[in-house]
């Protein structure tokens, strides 16, 4: 087992029993979605395909600090 996982359920054991049945859960949830294949619709690569040509940039950092700075507040 990675070290990483290891010690991520070694925390869990520390939870109460409701705590280890979530993260149990969303454990298991992440492990059956692996073997799920995606499956996009035409529409769909349309638009990612628009969006990754799109040359419209980025904001600045500058711009997304105020908005996050707004939003914070």
């Amino acid at each position: 087992m990675n070290k990483q996982l290891n010690d991520a359920i070694e925390r869990v054991r520390t939870l109460s029993d409701d705590r280890q049945r979530e993260a149990a859960e969303i454990l298991f949830d992440f492990v059956e979605d692996q073997d799920k294949e995606v499956h996009l619709t035409p529409e769909q690569i349309a638009e990612i395909e628009r969006r990754l040509s799109d040359d419209e940039g980025f904001v600045s950092d500058e711009e997304a600090r105020v908005v996050i700075d707004r939003l914070t507040k």
